[in-house]
């Protein structure tokens, strides 16, 4: 099952869904059905490294600044 990113401009909303065939998901936080799909950025494990390519060197995709570096 393929797993997409979706976006819901009625409560402006960012969320994964795994989707089969032509299922059409609906917001988690709002139950709007007008999601529009994002555009992923796939993560390739470089031979004999532990952490995937494309993160930076504090674990998060952008380092720590924007946020997404879990502490």
């Amino acid at each position: 099952m393929p797993l997409y990113e979706f976006y819901c401009p009625d409560c402006n909303c960012q969320q994964e869904h795994l989707v089969r065939g032509e299922e059409t998901p609906s917001c988690e936080s709002c139950g709007g059905h007008r999601l529009t799909k994002l555009l992923s950025v796939p993560i390739a494990h470089a031979a004999g490294s532990s952490s995937p390519r494309g993160q930076g060197p504090l674990g998060g995709p952008c380092g720590s600044s924007c946020g997404c570096h879990p502490h």
